[in-house]
């Protein structure tokens, strides 16, 4: 498998898109969102892509942002830290608007951004020992560029408790919540994700596409281009404060 990303499509047009960091939990650094958005991108074009299945290599599907690599950003200018913020803004933009039924399969624990990569895809399958947690307050910075699919997904008010007290819960809670479609033993997620493939494979491409964007249509604050650059904008804001450069300081160094 490759690393730090492993693509792979089939002759059915299902796309795998592995996440390969396990030694950092499938921590997120910018040469990987930048690598993820290039793989959404491409596999966005291409005529034969049928289903897109996101997956993090080993355990963990995906801790959020590499830590250390905010570090470095965060005490830059406010423009390298937009840059950055959009890049990550933009990768779940392409994510949630892929052409395609997408399908996140999630065998342990996802983090920050990493359920933002969850509340992104059209349909979550947990196991019954992931685990979700978004920690930002904790750190000094907020869960900005991940906002609008989270929200859409679990609702306002459930945001206002995880958001602010940055617990973790279970799976159970985020299937209750919305967060998570289906949830399965861990032994039987490869065969559960399978027949949710099959399932997807069975619906006409086009109508599909159409079934997403009318989604999006309807519903209230879809992401666009403004609500993107303004999200990147206030986590690079927010990342430059004093508050939050001392608390990563810490954390990283007890």
């Amino acid at each position: 498998m490759k690393e730090p990303l492993d693509v792979a499509m089939d002759t059915a047009g299902i796309a795998r898109v592995t996440i390969n960091r396990p030694k950092s939990a499938n921590a997120i650094d910018p040469p990987l969102a930048a690598s993820l958005l290039e793989a959404f991108e491409w596999l966005a074009n291409d005529p034969k892509l049928r289903v897109l299945v996101l997956l993090g290599n080993g355990r963990t599907f995906c801790a959020g942002l590499d830590l250390k690599a905010m570090t470095q950003t965060m005490t830059g200018s406010f423009e390298s830290n937009y840059e950055d913020a959009l890049t990550l803004a933009k990768l779940l933009h392409r994510l949630h608007t892929m052409p395609v039924p997408t399908l996140a399969v999630v065998p342990g624990a996802a983090i920050g951004l990493g359920v933002g990569l969850v509340a992104a895809c059209d349909v979550v399958l947990a196991s019954d020992l992931a685990t979700f947690r978004f920690s930002e307050v904790r750190l000094g910075i907020i869960p900005a560029i991940i906002s609008p699919y989270v929200i859409a997904a679990m609702g306002a008010r459930a945001c206002q408790r995880y958001f602010l007290t940055a617990e973790g819960f279970d799976a159970a809670e985020a299937h209750r919540l919305g967060l998570v479609h289906l949830v399965s033993n861990l032994d039987e997620i490869g065969t559960r994700a399978a027949q949710i493939v099959a399932e997807l494979l069975a619906g006409k491409r086009e109508a599909q596409r159409a079934a997403k964007i009318l989604i999006d249509d309807v519903r209230l604050a879809a992401p666009n281009e403004a609500l993107i650059a303004e999200t990147a904008r206030r986590l690079a804001e927010i990342r430059r404060t004093p508050e939050a450069q001392s608390t990563l300081a810490g954390f990283l160094n007890p």
